[in-house]
């Protein structure tokens, strides 16, 4: 037997060869001519048909059409992720707060001749909950390529993405400076690895679709060559008896299909936030169990409908449509991603149908960015009136070319390729700029179709935006400051019957062609110095208004005629620094508005239309207060400052020095001022204490009696509850002021002691005191109304011990009634108060 190899050794030797040029020319190729030819429905052979040995070499499934880099994608993306689907996407669910804060966001800008639907992905598998995307095969349709007219567009991303959107069906794209790498999905869809980083441009080149809808009429409803995975799916039986029921009698795929797509249009409402939870059952529960939902919702409703009649469809994600922002650019955002259906045509390839409610989808979109700016505008200094400033138009960060700028509604020019513009600022005191674009209202140039009539073919269209205008109810226009003060100046004095020149500025620039009056009169216009002559009334005196205007500005100032005068007003009867003062200028009488005023150097502003403005008096001899209007000035001095400050002081001090010398007449030292501090303290915190314990035993008492009451039912319960008014008492708060009162009194006469000269009356004052503390520690009420003997009976009746009860209540009553209290007998009613209190803690310590 030959060692020599074989024929089949030799010619597997010579593919092996061969296809390893194949990977090393697709590799080489991107890097160096900034290009990235794709695959498509005419490309090679599908995966399947290879050979196992060259689909186990490195670089093949991406030099075939498969992706190899999907692994990286994050699974369980939807709709509203449309940049970077994963290799499953969830269907359904309230918009989450995430999903929210995406729509607002611009995703991309692209150049098209019109509205779009923008594909990033397509999914094979139904999960009940969903979709995956899985292996399968691709077919070649047999028309040629060259039957298909060509369209390129540029997309420039505002977003990182490793699905690159553009429309259906891509062949080529390109880059300026080299696209990273990109492969196509068997799905078609563009798979970039690393992910397009934010800014990044390309440009890709389409198949645009057949200009005949004939095409797709003889094409049988059920049965495809496409791989099997696009006509089977797993659902419940009464989805596949609505699906037959809704297709009925359709005799070829495009009627079955449209059948579909107008059932779930006329038979269901979009709403992105009535829908309840995601089940595992989208589809049955979409068509069973609820009545609307979103494009999620209707695309996988009628691609799972479509497949129980054996038509090959599939789920597809991207971006519909967006708002045009000039030039042939389209901004789209968030809010713009959607999902739709792919149905295959033999001898066309997959067409496009979208189930969802065009007009209440966009509704729902314009709702989730409402507010949100097509365009932000810059100026590139601030606008003053006449003068020309420079605006710079962005959308989406990015420079917007050949819009045009209104300026306080009249269009001032278009934006450059750098969107810039430049022009005159109108004599306005505010600028409210609006950007307006012109769109092409005829329908794409990519529509299969004619436009539609009577609910419209979207199998083969995509309807453009309205109208040629840029507010779209999205935008707002944007506000800027004008620096529109306006200044007058006379040459020479302002006197009656003379003329003189008069200079108007606005901004600090001369203010040109101004109608001008004086006094009600008026005199011209000014030249393009902003002068005139003008001629003063005869009877001009005290303030002459003067006022200048042209356009929407308009600006009067009042001119003093005679000499400027200023008054000045405290708000007190003195002048006291710290305090206000209202200065007052006037000129002839007449109170002169816009006039400067400064106080000691400092300025406090301008005076207002009553000539006055108000400012705080400060600390200094004879403070000056000068004003300024027109070129004339007045000054005057705020007098009495010092002195009416140190009056203030001399004044606080006697008065301290006063209260200080009768406190000590009446006794009343710093230490015994702390001592009747420490002694309140005291008492009220007992006070509080006894209080509270007071409170939960009555509190405990309370449910105890209702508990019995319950008992007896709810008669029971209603007569205990009528019976508790009668029985609850308010504190008698007085009785425990005064017996606080009495122990400060008591302390402060224990630490001061009696004078030789004062000694009685302060033996009596001791024993009142001594009096109070007894009747606040045993309680008794409404003490001041009772006679001694009735006190202490009734703190017998509490349990005291009778005999210093009796001898403490007997010097009271004699001191009381006309008796000298001694010494002796104060000492023995402290000694008898002592023995009651020592009784009332004993009495509290068995308690505990």
């Amino acid at each position: 037997m030959s060692d020599a190899p074989g024929p089949d050794a030799r010619r597997a030797l010579l593919a092996v060869v061969f296809a390893v040029g194949l990977v090393t020319a697709a590799a080489a190729a991107p890097a160096l001519a900034g290009q990235a030819p794709l695959g498509g429905l005419d490309s090679p052979p599908a995966p399947g048909e290879v050979p196992d040995l060259l689909r186990q070499l490195p670089g093949v499934d991406a030099l075939l059409g498969e992706a190899s880099s999907q692994g990286e994608f994050g699974a369980g993306a939807s709709a509203f992720g449309a940049l970077t689907p994963g290799r499953s996407a969830s269907v359904g669910g309230p918009m989450s707060p995430g999903q929210r804060a995406n729509a607002t966001e611009a995703h991309f800008l692209a150049e098209a001749d019109g509205s779009r639907y923008w594909r990033t992905e397509a999914y094979t598998t139904y999960t009940g909950s969903g979709w995956e995307r899985q292996r399968v095969n691709r077919v070649q349709p047999p028309r040629p390529i060259t039957e298909r007219p060509i369209a390129w567009n540029e997309v420039t991303l505002r977003r990182p993405a490793t699905s690159l959107p553009t429309p259906w069906r891509p062949i080529n794209l390109t880059c300026a400076n080299g696209c990273p790498t990109v492969t196509l999905t068997p799905t078609g869809g563009i798979s970039a690895s690393p992910a397009f980083t934010e800014g990044q441009t390309y440009r890709v080149q389409t198949i645009e679709q057949l200009s005949a809808p004939s095409v797709l009429d003889d094409v049988r409803v059920a049965g495809s060559v496409v791989d099997r995975a696009y006509t089977s799916v797993e659902t419940t039986d009464r989805v596949r008896e609505r699906a037959a029921e809704v297709v009925g009698d359709a005799d070829n795929r495009y009627d079955a299909a449209r059948r579909v797509e107008r059932f779930l249009e006329a038979n269901k409402t979009y709403s992105l936030t009535d829908v309840p939870e995601p089940g595992d059952r989208i589809t049955d529960q979409f068509l069973f169990e609820q009545d609307a939902g979103y494009c999620e919702y209707f695309a996988t409703a009628m691609t799972t409908m479509l497949r129980a009649q054996d038509v090959p469809a599939r789920y597809v994600v991207g971006y519909a449509g967006g708002d045009y922002v000039g030039n042939g650019t389209y901004l789209v955002r968030g809010a713009d991603a959607h999902a739709w259906v792919e149905v295959y045509f033999e001898d066309v390839g997959w067409v496009r149908f979208d189930p969802t409610p065009g007009d209440a989808r966009e509704t729902a979109r314009d709702a989730l960015h409402a507010g949100d700016r097509d365009f932000d505008v810059s100026l590139n200094r601030t606008a003053v009136p006449g003068e020309r400033v420079t605006a710079t138009v962005r959308t989406a960060g990015v420079p917007a070319r050949g819009v045009a700028l209104v300026v306080n509604g009249d269009r001032v020019g278009q934006t450059d390729a750098n969107g810039t513009v430049s022009f005159a600022v109108p004599y306005a005191e505010q600028l409210s700029v609006d950007v307006e674009t012109t769109v092409n209202v005829t329908e794409s140039s990519g529509s299969l179709a004619p436009p539609p009539t009577g609910g419209g073919d979207r199998a083969y269209s995509v309807r453009s935006p309205a109208l040629a205008q840029q507010d779209d109810g999205n935008d707002s226009a944007q506000t800027f400051d004008v620096n529109a003060e306006v200044a007058f100046a006379f040459a020479g004095e302002v006197e009656p019957g003379a003329e003189r020149t008069l200079t108007v500025t606005v901004g600090g620039r001369p203010f040109p062609d101004a109608a001008v009056t004086v006094g009600g009169v008026e005199q011209g216009r000014t030249d393009e110095d902003g002068r005139l002559t003008v001629r003063i009334p005869e009877d001009a005196s005290g303030v002459l208004d003067v006022s200048a205007s042209r356009d929407d500005l308009s600006e009067t100032a009042a001119y003093p005629v005679d000499d400027l005068a200023v008054a000045v007003s405290p708000s007190l009867v003195a002048p006291l620094p710290g305090t206000t003062a209202t200065a007052r200028v006037t000129s002839g009488g007449d109170p002169v508005g816009g006039a400067a005023v400064t106080v000691a150097g400092a300025s406090v502003g301008t005076t207002g239309a009553d000539g006055t403005v108000a400012f705080e008096i400060p600390l200094a001899r004879a403070p000056a207060v000068a004003a300024a209007a027109s070129e004339k000035t007045a000054t005057t001095a705020i007098g009495w400052v010092l002195p009416s400050a140190a009056a203030a002081v001399i004044a606080a001090v006697a008065l301290l020095a006063g209260l200080v010398t009768v406190a000590r007449r009446r006794g009343v030292t710093p230490r015994a001022i702390a001592t009747a501090l420490v002694a309140v303290l005291r008492g009220a915190t007992s006070s509080a204490v006894g209080a509270l314990v007071a409170l939960a035993d009555s509190l405990d008492d309370l449910a105890a009696e209702l508990r019995a009451a319950a008992a007896d039912g709810w008669r029971g319960v209603f007569a205990w509850l009528a019976s508790l008014p009668g029985r609850v008492h308010v504190p008698d708060v007085r009785a425990r002021l005064a017996g606080l009162t009495g122990a400060t009194d008591a302390q402060r006469d224990r630490d001061a002691g009696p004078t030789s000269t004062e000694g009685d009356a302060a033996a009596e004052g001791r024993l009142q005191a001594l009096w109070r503390r007894f009747v606040a520690v045993v309680g008794v009420d409404r003490w001041e109304t009772k006679t001694p003997a009735e006190v202490a009976r009734e703190a017998v009746d509490r349990g005291f011990p009778a005999e210093p009860v009796d001898a403490l209540a007997g010097a009271f009553r004699d001191a009381a009634y006309g008796d000298r209290a001694e010494e002796s007998s104060v000492d023995r009613a402290e000694a008898a108060l002592e023995s009651v209190r020592e009784d009332d803690r004993e009495d509290r310590e068995g308690e505990q």
